[in-house]
């Protein structure tokens, strides 16, 4: 344990990994965010439980539970984004606390010709795609 009246010189902002809760990079506003889920009945990729390179889909509570590195987050393929490139959401960092590590890995029909305009974001189950994190506009920033 670090006795903080004995060291004058620590920094506090040294002490906290991904305290950081804003985003910097290249930024689109009023973006609506939904959220879908793995479906373990389909063995389709688009549908089912893979994103659109055949892996595993990370979902967020799956990352909030330190079991993954990442979140899979959906979008318009039209868009030519490659695949892994990393997003940022500040609204979900200051909603959980911490900053949310995405990838753009997955897209689906429902995203074709939206651009930038929506992203989907995987969650464990039907039940978490009821947060109220999700399906309202925020602010997406490629980092």
């Amino acid at each position: 344990m670090v006795n903080f009246s004995d060291n004058k010189d620590l920094d506090l902002k040294y002490l906290f990994l991904d305290v950081e809760l804003t985003c910097k990079g290249k930024t689109f506003r009023n973006v609506s965010l939904t959220a879908y889920y793995p479906d373990y009945t389909d063995s389709d990729n688009e549908y089912g439980y893979r994103d659109k390179k055949g892996r595993k889909l990370m979902t967020l509570q799956d990352y909030l539970d330190d079991r993954t590195e990442y979140v899979t987050l959906g979008m318009d393929e039209k868009l030519g984004i490659p695949y892994g490139t990393k997003v940022c959401i500040p609204e979900l960092n200051e909603h959980f606390g911490h900053r949310i590590r995405l990838e753009v890995r997955d897209s689906s029909y429902d995203l074709y010709a939206q651009g930038y305009s929506r992203a989907d974001i995987c969650v464990r189950s039907e039940l978490d795609s009821y947060d109220n994190s999700f399906n309202k506009e925020i602010t997406l920033v490629f980092v």
